[in-house]
């Protein structure tokens, strides 16, 4: 019996080497792959350094730096600032120009609509460290204080 199985263990051995998938090149017919090109890197951080600068927190999470978005009402996101163009983002203050997205939640916030105004002022100051980092703790829109 352990002659058989051992036997047997040596064909199905034999038979699985001499296997080769379907469509296998030989190895002198390989054809180049894409680990031989250079790709061009990107950096997912913006072109300053950030390690001396507070970031803004979207209404949660960690700090973020020079966002596209920002949410003013977290609890239902009626009114939000998107397209935002940073000017300038230094360790006092940011400033920038977005558009704002606003629900007028008449007759409902359900049922309202959205008005959009363009070219609204942006400034995000009052820098603090917190336990994620130096994070931006006060926020203003065209002059108007937002809490965030």
């Amino acid at each position: 019996m352990k002659r058989t199985l051992a036997i047997t263990a040596a064909v199905l051995g034999l038979a699985l080497a001499a296997c080769t998938p379907p469509n296998e090149n030989p190895s002198d017919l390989k054809v180049d792959t894409a680990t031989q090109f250079k790709a061009p890197t990107s950096s997912a951080r913006p072109d300053f350094d950030t390690a001396n600068l507070p970031g803004v927190i979207d209404c949660v999470g960690t700090p973020d730096f020079e966002p596209d978005t920002l949410s003013l009402a977290c609890a239902g996101n009626n009114d939000r600032l998107f397209d935002i163009d940073w000017e300038t983002w230094t360790a006092e203050t940011a400033t920038g120009v977005a558009s704002r997205e606003t629900n007028t939640c008449d007759p409902t916030c359900a049922d309202g609509t959205f008005e959009t105004t363009e070219d609204v002022e942006v400034e995000l100051s009052v820098p603090i460290q917190g336990v994620n980092g130096l994070v931006f703790t006060a926020l203003t829109v065209d002059g108007e204080p937002i809490v965030i």
